[in-house]
């Protein structure tokens, strides 16, 4: 089961996985896969994430992998 994570972990998780932020409106950032081939939103605003953000996050990092 997939719990809210804090915002700070995600972030550092998906520059590990190579995407970059491309850009920032409010409080929400667009990170890319290296290829550029896969999107994620992020509400980085926030303290937490919540488990279904995250989830979509994670599916998104696995996508990027393949």
């Amino acid at each position: 089961m997939v719990t809210e994570q804090p915002t700070r972990k995600v972030v550092k998780a998906l520059k590990a996985a190579g995407f970059t932020s491309v850009r920032t409106v409010g409080s929400h950032s667009t990170w890319v896969s290296a290829d550029g081939a896969v999107k994620v939103t992020v509400p980085d605003g926030h303290r937490t994430i919540s488990p279904g953000v995250y989830r979509k996050i994670l599916a998104a990092m696995k996508e990027a992998q393949q």
